[in-house]
């Protein structure tokens, strides 16, 4: 029987492939509408507002009893630190990138942690230590494989991502793209690491196999993610890895980065996907719709099916979604507590 833990205690725990008192509940992010009104937040303010962006991640802590608390609230900031265009979309809508780059030496990131929202999210990292220190604070940042898709057009990414298996001189093009988001992510992940962070939270969503080859994957993605991973763990810092998508034909990959834990989407089969990983934690799997629309029958038998198939932290398949509600996001953290206290 371990002893009751406190919500970072058991997420690094996890991370760290030891015993839990429960089976941990995480995000990937927590720009929820219903916790943006209650905490008084007014959009786009709380993307640059760090009172307003803690005040409402806490909420998903102290209040629907999720054991980390996540910021910034979107896969906008990189883009944005280094001259992008973004779209800052709506209160139930994340942010978006709309412009990219013509090649990698246009990209300039020498005052990347002088942007303000680079800037908002440290602030908020320093804050949300101060104030929940029982709570894993985890920075929500964008992987190598989907920035280099932001710097240079998802569009592009994708055409490119099939030329560079056929072309030496292609692939030369697509490590330089590469190169560069690397670059950028190291920087970021040092300040983040440095202002506190407990946890680095990597989104790969371009890598996933419903937009490139697995064969891309592996050759490009997997030593992309790698590196920035070993560059995360020489700081002291752990770091998850999320991929959106049937990820299955991947997760051996995924697991060659070192992740300390995969985060999957619905789409695959837990009990498969944790077989092919190994020894390194899986999360996700749960539909994050139902936070929004689920019934609670709905909800626990997707918590307990995920937890069955063996993840060792309930998470949704993706972000938490902006239009979720309070009483199912206690409805999915209730059930975990009753499917630990029964298995655990």
């Amino acid at each position: 029987m371990v002893a009751e833990m406190t919500s970072k205690e058991r997420v690094l725990s996890m991370l760290n492939r030891k015993q839990v008192d429960r089976v941990p509940v995480v995000t990937g992010s927590t720009m929820v509408k219903e916790y943006i009104e209650k905490s008084g937040g007014v959009w786009p303010d709380y993307h640059s507002n760090p009172e307003m962006m803690v005040n409402t991640a806490g909420l998903i802590h102290t209040d629907a009893g999720i054991d980390n608390v996540v910021v910034p609230f979107g896969m906008f900031i990189e883009s944005h630190a280094v001259n992008l265009e973004v779209k800052m979309g709506r209160i139930d809508i994340q942010p978006s990138v709309r412009s990219f780059f013509s090649n990698p030496e246009e990209v300039k990131y020498d005052n990347f942690l002088e942007d303000k929202y680079v800037k908002t999210t440290l602030d908020a990292i320093k804050l949300a230590k101060e104030r929940f220190p029982d709570a894993a604070v985890t920075a929500f940042l964008v992987a190598p494989v989907t920035l280099a898709g932001d710097l240079m057009g998802a569009e592009n990414l994708s055409v490119l991502s099939i030329k560079c298996l056929q072309k030496e001189k292609q692939m030369q093009k697509m490590k330089n793209w590469i190169s560069v988001a690397l670059e950028i992510n190291k920087i970021y992940a040092r300040a983040c690491v440095e202002a506190g962070a407990d946890v680095l939270y990597y989104s790969d969503a371009s890598a996933s196999p419903n937009l490139v080859m697995p064969e891309f994957y592996y050759e490009v993605a997997v030593p992309a993610e790698k590196e920035i991973g070993d560059f995360v763990h020489s700081l002291g810092c752990p770091w998850e890895l999320h991929i959106c998508g049937n990820t299955t034909p991947i997760v051996e990959g995924m697991a060659a980065t070192g992740a300390n834990c995969l985060s999957v989407e619905q789409a695959v089969k837990m009990s498969e996907v944790t077989k092919i990983a190994g020894k390194v934690p899986v999360i996700g799997n749960i539909t994050p719709l139902l936070m929004v629309e689920g019934s609670e029958e709905q909800i626990t038998g997707a918590v307990r099916n995920a937890l069955d198939g063996g993840a060792k932290a309930s998470m949704l398949g993706c972000g938490t979604p902006p239009l979720s509600t309070s009483d199912r996001l206690k409805t999915w953290v209730k059930a975990v507590a009753d499917w630990s206290a029964e298995n655990l």
